[in-house]
This record gives structure tokens, sequence and C-alpha cells, in this order.
């Protein structure tokens, strides 16, 4: 009879993004932003962030568009082109 082997994934780091960003991101509620003034970009800000998705969180290159003292709403584009938006932590976020 044969043997238990386990191989190898070949299952790549990209293809895992690729398929991880396929969903929406998972935006703060208006319950986590409060209350407090939201200041829109007068020019977007290069910064690289945590943005969660469904099946797991991924940092990306993107752009700052808006920001409270506790969370920025990034912008960025998938690799099909498509534009997703979401509000992030600020201490998800870093200036590139």
């Amino acid at each position: 009879m044969g043997q238990n082997r386990r191989y190898g994934s070949d299952i790549t780091d990209q293809a895992v993004h690729e398929t991880a960003t396929r969903a929406q991101p998972i935006s703060l509620g208006k319950a986590e932003l409060g209350d407090e003034p939201v200041k829109e970009a007068d020019r977007p800000i290069a910064v690289s962030a945590w943005v969660r998705f469904p099946e797991s969180p991924i940092r990306v290159r993107c752009t700052a568009i808006a920001w409270t003292s506790k969370a920025v709403r990034v912008e960025f584009t998938m690799k099909d082109g498509a534009v997703r938006r979401a509000w992030v932590w600020a201490s998800a976020v870093e200036r590139v």
C-alpha cells in the first residue's frame, strides 16, 4: 500500500494575495470612527497600510485621502484596475 506523504504547496504568496484581494476591503464602521471631524486631503498622500479583507489582512501601497486622529481613509487600485477605499486605524498606516 501507499504511504501518506506530504508535499510542499505550489501556492505562491502572489496567488494568495490575488485571491484575498478580490473581495471588498473591510472598512471601519461609524461607531469606530466616532464623531470626530474628518479632514479631507488637499492632495492624496502616498502611504503603505494594512487593509483588512475577509480572507486576510494585506499590506498595500495606497494614498491617504482623509483622516481623523484615530483613522485614515485609504484608496488603492487593484491589479484588475478596480479602485477600492477603506477606513483603517491610523496605527496601520505609514508614509512612504
